[in-house]
Parts: structure tokens; C-alpha cells; sequence
């Protein structure tokens, strides 16, 4: 019978001593956010003198004990990434990819270990390594390959390492394909013998919440309603996991801007447990307006920069000016129309407003603005006159900081027409494009640009801009939910 070991290359699965000979900064021990991608290259260019010096605490486990339990290791197939051939990957995600660590894990299994060179496999995620689908997809390509390959062979799949959705996937679609010939094993660093999930649900729990915790620090709540839903049964047991679910599917809702839908769930849950807190924090997007889906924009754009996703926050940025020049035109009293009734989203607008400022309409058309329908340039043009009327020092200050931001939203334009990669340093140099102001700001300022949208807020609404961020709220409720009583030690 052939044995294999299928094991995910995480961040945490290569341990270097302070004393190995490669640089500081690529050294987790000195730097713990240190490039795996750098370090895997500087321990492959030394690798003679680096080798004394490294240990696998948690696959070098799992090949320990199969060896003891099976008596035989035929194969380990090893699982990086590498994004490199993705557009739109922050630098960080990139230094973080493990496809340079995967040799190093080879050479130390086959020299620490003493398993034959041909034994060992590797297999690359090239997409999103975060990303909960692609994960599934990917599994259950490679793990029904293996299956066909190797019929009746047990397969150990170590899930303790890579990112939360490489683990839940390996676990769940490993069980899913491979049935009785799975056995899960979960290593951590602290504990010399790892535990076979399949003896203890408690564990199994316990890996899922720290799943769903994960998904929550990158506000994954897709992935982690997938976690909860396809667990339910198991998760009960422990936490309460209907609630948690529902909480869940209303941030899954809200995050996508579908408040109808995200509106029906607080509602449908505010006489279950939780249901009042999540119906408190849906109350300001029941009714959307215009205001406060420029709020909600804000708030979006915080996400995306806080992930990383610096695609989705140049889009959250442009999706925002053209929802300010609206929000400004509105707080100068112009009317627009949908079909004839009146509406704030329409794209016409209203009669009864061009027939009574004709003067400002004409303006308009002999400058060449034709406003039969409302685009954001056609509302940057009425703001920008109407403003002049205004004895309102505020509006000239919102058109100044919006120039700055319609920069960086038309960002946009070069990711989708010519696949360019987003950085902190490109959206600090389009915010500050003076080489003074860019050598004051380090690139990691980008996130004036969030401060300039919220002044750009306080001016259309207004009123000051004092929102918490809805997603920490949201996710402070589902952490409250995931400490329940329920999950104490016994």
C-alpha cells in the first residue's frame, strides 16, 4: 500500500536560528515580517553553511510520525505559491509567497529525514493562495489526480500550514474526495506528535474557528460563511454557530453594496440570539442615501487598503469621486430624475431645474457640455460652476482634494487597459505628485487618500466625518460570538 503526505509550505514552516548566515532582514527571526520568497533564495545561494541551522517544526512532525505510525513515507507532494504572474499583487503578498521555500523543505527532508530525492514533489498554487474558490479548485484537482493515480493508498494531509483557505480546502475537499483513506493530521510548533483530526472534534472545531478568525483580520466573510455553513453540524457543538452564520451572511451581503439583501437578514434575525446587536449595526443602511453610500464607500476603501488589494482600492477611489461630484451637486440643490420621477441617482436631470437656471444650463452647453445625460463629467462641470454662486469657501476646498482623488481613480484605467501593478509608492507619487511632498511622505501615506475622502464626506454631507468603520464593528460582533461561554476549556 503506498503512503503519501500532501502538506501546504506556510510562512511558519521554516525555522532559521539568529545565527544563520543570511541577512537580517530576510531572517523571520530578526524580521518578522521578512520576505519568504528572499529568504528561500538566500538559504538555496548558502546552502551549505544555512543548512545546519534550519528545522521544519511542523511538516518535519507529520513526516516523523507517519514514518512511526505506517512504517513507510512513499511520497510527499509539497503545495507553495507564487502570484507571481498575477496582476495587481501587492508587494507584500509577493515577498510572502512560499514557492522559493519549497526546494529548501525538499533538501531538508531528503538530508534530515532520509527520504529518496524522487519521493518528493512540488505542486504551485499560481493564483491567490488566499482566495477560498480558487483553494477548492485547486484541491480538488490535485487530490482527485492523486486519488486516480494511487487507488486504495492513504493520505495524510497535513493542515497546520499556508494560508487559512489553503488549510480549510486541503482539510475539506481532502476528506471530500479522498473519504476513508483521508487522515487530517494538525501540527503546531508547542506539541512534539501531531494530532489526527479524525479523533478529536474538539480539535477539528478549534482549527475552523482559528479559519474563520483568519478570514476575519482580511474581512473575508464569503470564505468564512462557507466555513461555518459547510461545518454547522460540528460547529454547534461548540459555538454558536446559527447566529454566527447569519451575522456572517449580512457582512457578506453588506461588503458587496446588496443593503436590500443584507437588510432582510438583520431584519429576519432581530428576535435571535445576537439579532438586536446586528440589527443596531444594520440600522444606517437600511433607507440608502446618497450620503451614506458615499460613506459606505469610505469605509470599503479602508478594506481594500487594509488587505492589501490595492486593485479594489483604486476602484473603491474612483467608485467615490463620481459618487462625491453627485453628493456636491445634490447639496447645491440640483434635481435629477429617473424616468421622469424624481430620483438622486437619475441620469437626467430634472426640468423643472434647467427650465429655472437656464443662465448656468446655457453656460454649460456653449462650453461644450452636453447634458442630455448625467456622467460624472457633466456633474463635475455643474459643481464646478454652481460652486462659483456659493459664498462657501468649503465646496472649493471639496474640488481641490477631488482633482487629487480623480488622479488615483483613474488608476483604474491602467490596471484594466494595460495590466499595470498598483503600489503604495504609485498612489503616494499620483496623491503627491510634487517631489517635495513625496520625499515628506513615505509611501505608506497612500492612506491620506482615505483622510481626503472622508474631508470630501464632511463637505457634501455636512457635518464632520465621525463613522467607525461598519466591518470592525461587524467583525467585533462575530469574534464576541466565536468567545461564547460555549467554547470554554473543559
Amino acid at each position: 500500500m503506498t503512503v503519501l503526505l500532501i502538506a501546504n509550505i506556510g510562512n511558519r514552516d521554516m525555522w532559521v536560528d539568529k545565527a544563520a548566515p543570511i541577512p537580517g532582514k530576510v531572517n523571520p527571526q530578526w524580521n518578522k515580517d521578512a520576505s519568504r520568497r528572499a529568504l528561500g533564495k538566500a538559504i538555496q545561494a548558502d546552502w551549505p553553511n544555512c543548512q545546519p541551522h534550519l528545522k521544519l517544526p511542523i511538516i518535519g512532525k507529520a513526516v516523523r510520525y507517519i514514518q512511526q505510525q505506517a512504517g513507510q513515507l512513499d511520497r510527499v507532494v509539497l503545495v507553495s505559491s507564487d502570484q507571481s504572474g498575477q496582476a495587481g499583487v501587492a508587494d507584500y503578498h509577493l515577498a510572502q509567497d512560499t514557492c522559493e521555500l519549497a526546494p529548501v523543505v525538499e533538501r531538508l527532508l531528503i538530508k534530515q529525514y532520509g527520504l529518496p530525492a524522487k519521493a518528493i514533489t512540488h505542486q504551485t498554487v499560481m493564483s491567490n493562495p488566499a482566495d477560498y474558490g480558487g483553494m477548492q479548485a485547486f484541491f480538488r484537482e490535485q487530490l482527485t489526480a492523486l486519488r486516480d493515480d494511487y487507488p486504495g493508498a492513504t493520505f495524510y494531509l497535513q493542515v497546520s500550514g499556508g494560508t487559512p483557505a489553503m488549510t480549510s480546502m486541503l482539510l475539506t475537499v481532502g476528506v471530500d474526495v479522498l473519504g476513508i483513506d483521508a487522515h487530517p493530521l494538525y501540527v503546531t510548533k508547542r506539541e512534539e506528535q501531531p494530532f489526527p483530526l479524525d479523533l478529536g472534534r474538539r480539535l477539528v472545531a478549534d482549527s475552523l474557528i482559528e479559519t474563520i478568525k483568519a478570514n476575519l483580520d482580511i474581512y473575508a466573510y464569503h470564505a468564512a460563511a462557507n466555513t461555518v455553513r459547510d461545518n454547522r453540524d460540528l460547529l454547534r457543538e461548540f459555538i454558536p454557530a446559527d447566529p454566527l452564520l447569519t451575522v456572517l451572511e449580512y457582512a457578506k451581503q453588506r461588503v458587496n453594496f446588496n443593503f436590500k439583501d443584507a437588510g432582510e437578514i438583520a431584519v429576519s434575525a432581530v428576535d435571535l440570539a445576537y439579532g438586536d446587536k446586528l440589527h443596531a449595526i444594520a440600522a444606517n443602511v437600511q433607507n440608502p442615501t446618497p450620503t451614506m453610500l458615499l460613506r459606505e464607500s469610505i469605509s470599503s476603501t479602508q478594506l481594500a487598503y487594509a488587505v492589501g488589494n490595492m486593485f479594489d482600492f483604486v476602484v473603491r477611489v474612483f467608485q467615490f469621486v463620481e459618487g462625491a461630484w453627485r453628493n456636491l451637486a445634490l447639496e447645491l440643490d440640483v434635481q435629477f430624475e429617473h424616468n421622469g420621477k424624481p430620483n438622486p441617482y437619475g441620469k437626467e436631470l430634472a426640468p423643472a431645474w434647467v427650465q429655472k437656471h437656464q443662465s448656468i444650463v446655457e453656460r454649460l452647453e456653449r462650453d461644450g457640455v452636453r447634458l442630455k445625460k448625467v456622467n460624472r463629467f457633466v456633474l463635475e462641470k455643474l459643481v464646478t460652476v454652481l460652486h462659483e454662486q456659493v459664498e462657501d469657501k468649503r465646496y472649493q476646498g471639496a474640488l481641490d482634494v477631488l482633482e487629487k482623488l480623480e488622479a488615483v481613480g483613474d488608476l483604474r484605467n491602467r490596471v484594466v487597459h494595460q495590466y499595470h501593478h498598483i503600489t503604495l509608492e504609485l498612489l503616494r507619487n499620483t496623491y503627491y505628485p510634487k517631489k517635495k511632498d513625496q520625499k515628506r511622505h513615505p509611501p505608506e501615506d497612500a492612506i491620506d487618500i482615505v483622510d481626503a475622502m472622508k474631508t470630501v464626506w464632511s463637505i457634501a454631507a455636512g457635518r464632520p466625518f465621525k463613522e467607525t468603520n461598519p466591518y470592525n464593528v461587524i467583525n467585533d460582533l462575530i469574534r464576541e460570538i466565536l468567545c461564547s461561554p460555549k467554547l470554554s476549556r473543559p
